[in-house]
């Protein structure tokens, strides 16, 4: 009974999944910070495998004589198996991702292949970025590590408290967000020269795309706040060591979307100076 109340009393929905796992409660090992922290180190070191793995790759076509697929600017350049791989690398992460997400079980493994995954997609995505609009990428990880750090600041000294409405908003805009973005995904894929897709684009690349891209900003420190009160919960509350994945896993999700985000906001300033 007593072990009944203390599931109910939990009101972060995310701290609920805990009893995915077995013995969730009252484990003889507990979550901790360190161990959430081991967890994250772990999967940062995996997105800079996949980091090194697109340089590598990019070297060794290169040097191999492989054909040129696309000659950017500034002496960028995209070799024709690297878009089969990156296409590949978006196919995996995204399988891994879907079944972390119905399988919190699997993280330990799923969430290791959807971080090295991403680890090649987003630096060839940056890669492409990079050729278009100079010094991007080291403005954007400058501002991401701004941004993480302030949110820690603010969570951790208690001037921004997450409460159950907090985060039913910011999930329900990060739902709303992930629609509308593979809605237009599929739109660009099927008609891009339509109207509906022109108009989209011209707005994107205006002052009004630039608040949309501002609100992805926000809506990814927001999700960072929602991380760290998840990991303040499960070590505060002792659940099993077994969450600690989770955690690691999910505060390595928000990172990735807001420096992607972040790149976006600042290609489309860029844009709009142009």
């Amino acid at each position: 009974m007593a072990l009944n109340n203390q599931r109910r009393s939990f009101a972060n929905p995310a701290i609920n999944r805990v009893n995915s796992f077995d013995d969730a409660f009252f484990a003889e090992e507990t979550a901790s910070y360190r161990g959430v922290f081991a967890k994250i180190a772990y999967f940062l070191a995996l997105i800079l495998l996949g980091v090194g793995a697109f340089f590598y790759m990019h070297n060794y076509f290169g040097t191999h004589g492989y054909s040129v697929a696309t000659v950017l600017a500034d002496g960028y350049v995209i070799y024709a198996n690297e878009m089969t791989i990156m296409t590949g690398a978006w196919i995996v992460t995204l399988i891994a991702g879907l079944v972390a997400a119905f399988a919190i079980k699997t993280i330990p493994v799923t969430g290791s292949i959807y971080c090295a995954g991403m680890g090649y997609a987003i630096t060839m995505t940056s890669y492409l970025y990079a050729s278009q609009y100079r010094g991007i990428i080291v403005e954007a990880l400058v501002l991401t590590v701004l941004i993480i750090a302030v949110m820690a600041f603010l969570y951790y000294t208690g001037i921004v408290h997450v409460g159950e409405r907090f985060r039913t908003v910011v999930l329900t805009a990060l739902i709303a967000s992930a629609l509308g973005s593979l809605i237009f995904m599929v739109l660009y894929k099927l008609a891009p020269n339509s109207g509906l897709v022109t108009s989209i684009l011209k707005i994107q690349n205006g002052p009004l795309g630039i608040l949309f891209a501002v609100l992805g900003v926000i809506l990814g420190a927001c999700l960072l706040l929602v991380d760290f009160e998840v990991i303040s919960q499960a070590v505060e509350n002792g659940v099993n060591k077994k969450y600690e994945w989770y955690c690691g896993y999910s505060l390595m999700l928000s990172v990735i979307y807001l420096y992607l985000r972040v790149l976006e906001l600042l290609a489309r300033i860029q844009n709009n100076r142009r």
